[in-house]
């Protein structure tokens, strides 16, 4: 309809942007699906911001003569489906309001972005690039593997290079599956331009097509329609990286074009099976830990020499052992195996290094040997996303706070979009006693992804941290439902219980942890958090005895989890610490406990719109 094309500057508030040139209502770069009616019906009002739109001229502009007799419905109607797709309010409007029987008004701030363009001067030099996640145009669900891990390898080759950019998977995947402007996208991840590319399976043939766009204008630097045999898929790889650092005019010197050309692998048999690996480990949960095993050692046994799926092998075990579907000394030797041989073939590997490094620190607690290992990491790769995070919570673990929060804040500045950075962001500020930051912290994950369990439940750390335990019991037994009664936010709840005189509840939980305990494998830090929030320190240093003696993952934290600040001060505590290579120096802070705040407690849980509606199923710390 005409009504569509009466601006010509696309319309900014919040999160949103509309294009009434080609009729897109898009949030954070995302294309949200909105008919004619319901997208003119916005835009009148984004066009008068703060003034009454009645509803005699939404009928004249959108319904005019006789077209649609049933005004009252179709008008009700519209309005319905734009506050859906604003995900607003009736009620607690924050963009549409009612004025009734009168019209409507846009109570949100407006801004009207510019479309002219330059007259053409060059595009700045182009330092820093998003790979978007590539489209499985042919909706094959087994061909998913193929576009992720084809997304995943092209970050990986352009990260080799120096002096340029390359946002991390994590952050990206975010805009998968769905149709994305790559300029609000390249805007929102801090790029300067972004690659988009979609393949599909015609024949035997496989047909990639991909587009280099530059942020700021909107150019197309570059764009190619690839034909090629499925066991090519590494030559597609090279040749794109290629054509896409000299359409960038990146100045590469002989090291980093032969660090460009290097392959992990000849074997195309193998690579694919490493990235279906990378698939299945990217979707955590125990059986998809379980495929990506079997995936990474189809691809070692093609090709014994592939280090990258070596190190796929490492993360995969260890994450058995970190989400309690295992026991540590039954996965991690396998992992630090896998790691170690990925560095025996590559000790310039920087992935090896990172995975390995987190390996001594949590089974071996040799903190000497880990800090050597990641600090060697970032000497290869500064720009490593993953090196900077994990250096990041090995610093927290060592009371080294910060110091953590700096190399995490660097993290951060590298995957902008990440959950796991941003949530890990808020842990550490949790441990590092800084409750009201991690709550905030907590906070800005969940405006990313609401339904994102680890936040809720650092969220619900740090409200319990800070006294308000009405709160935090709320946001603890939603992640416990949601994740059903996953042992770590099991564990939280209990111990908010215990310490908040809950004590019938606090033995549920404690009992519900021995009962998941006698069934397979549960971390005894768990017990003991619970143990320590009942007052019952004995069992507590007991349960912490058993967790060393299962060489448990979880006790790197001992040093700086403030719910064991009670039991700090027991001579069992302190050797405990000594023999995992903490000591007693530098001990973390100890913050003074606020006072509970009564009013809360007594006013039940926290309104519902302080919560995020629906939590997906999830780990916390995932």
């Amino acid at each position: 309809m005409s009504f569509l094309g009466r601006s010509d500057r696309c319309l900014r508030f919040g999160v949103f942007e509309l294009d009434p040139r080609r009729g897109e209502l898009r949030r954070r770069g995302l294309r949200l699906e909105l008919q004619t009616q319901p997208l003119g019906l916005l835009l009148a009002l984004l066009e008068r911001p703060g003034e009454l739109v009645t509803r005699e001229e939404l009928r004249q502009r959108l319904w005019p003569g006789d077209t649609f007799v049933a005004f009252d419905q179709g008008i009700n109607t519209a309005v319905k489906k734009v506050r859906r797709a604003l995900r607003d309010s009736a009620a607690s409007p924050r963009f549409v309001e009612t004025l009734p029987r009168r019209g409507y008004r846009f109570i949100a701030p407006v801004e009207a972005l510019a479309t002219e363009r330059p007259a053409a001067p060059r595009p700045r030099v182009v330092d820093s690039i998003a790979v978007l996640p590539f489209r499985n145009a042919s909706e094959a669900p087994d061909l998913q593997y193929l576009s992720s891990g084809l997304t995943e390898s092209l970050i990986e080759h352009l990260a080799r290079l120096a002096g340029l950019r390359v946002v991390s998977h994590s952050s990206v995947s975010r805009f998968s599956g769905a149709t994305v402007d790559p300029r609000a996208a390249g805007r929102e991840l801090g790029v300067r331009a972004v690659l988009t590319g979609r393949l599909e399976l015609q024949g035997e043939g496989l047909v990639v097509a991909c587009e280099l766009v530059e942020v700021e204008h909107g150019w197309r630097l570059w764009g190619r329609r690839l034909r090629r045999a499925l066991e090519e898929l590494l030559e597609v790889e090279d040749e794109i990286a290629s054509q896409i650092s000299e359409q960038l005019r990146l100045e590469l010197g002989a090291a980093e074009r032969e660090r460009l050309a290097r392959r992990h692998t000849e074997d195309p048999e193998a690579h694919r099976s490493y990235l279906k690996g990378r698939y299945h480990l990217n979707r955590l949960g125990e059986e998809a830990l379980r495929r990506a095993i079997e995936c990474f050692e189809s691809a070692v046994e093609r090709d014994p020499r592939y280090a990258l799926a070596h190190v796929g092998l490492a993360e995969a075990y260890g994450l058995l052992s970190f989400f309690d579907l295992l026991p540590p000394r039954a996965v991690v030797p396998q992992a630090k195996q896998a790691a170690e041989r990925a560095l025996g073939l590559d000790p310039e590997l920087p992935e090896a290094h990172a995975a390995l490094a987190t390996l001594h620190q949590v089974y071996d607690w040799d903190w000497e040997r880990a800090g050597t290992r990641f600090r060697r990491a970032l000497e290869i790769k500064p720009n490593c996303a993953i090196a900077r995070r994990l250096y990041a919570s090995y610093l927290g673990a060592l009371g080294r706070s910060d110091e953590a929060l700096a190399e995490m804040g660097l993290a951060q500045s590298l995957d902008p979009l990440s959950l796991v950075v941003s949530t890990e962001l808020g842990w550490l500020l949790f441990v590092g006693r800084r409750y009201e930051e991690a709550a905030e912290q907590a906070r800005k994950t969940l405006e990313m992804e609401p339904r994102f369990p680890a936040a809720v439940y650092v969220l619900g750390l740090a409200a319990a941290g800070a006294g308000r335990s009405a709160e935090a019991a709320a946001y603890l037994d939603d992640v416990a439902h949601r994740s059903g009664h996953n042992p770590s936010a099991l564990a939280a709840l209990g111990h908010l219980h215990g310490t908040t005189g809950r004590r019938d509840d606090a033995l549920r939980a404690l009992e519900r942890l021995r009962d998941r305990a006698s069934r397979g494998y549960v971390s005894p830090y768990w017990l003991a958090l619970v143990s320590c929030g009942l007052g019952e320190g004995a069992a507590a240093l007991e349960w912490l005895e058993k967790a060393y003696g299962a060489h448990d993952v979880w006790l790197a934290w001992l040093k700086v989890d403030p719910r064991l600040d009670p039991l700090r001060e027991a001579p069992r505590f302190q050797d405990l610490l000594q023999r995992i290579g903490l000591g007693a120096d530098d001990a973390p802070p100890r913050a003074r406990r606020p006072r509970p705040d009564r009013r809360r407690e007594t006013a039940g849980l926290p309104p519902s719109d302080l919560l995020p509606g629906g939590l997906a199923q999830g780990r916390p710390g995932e």
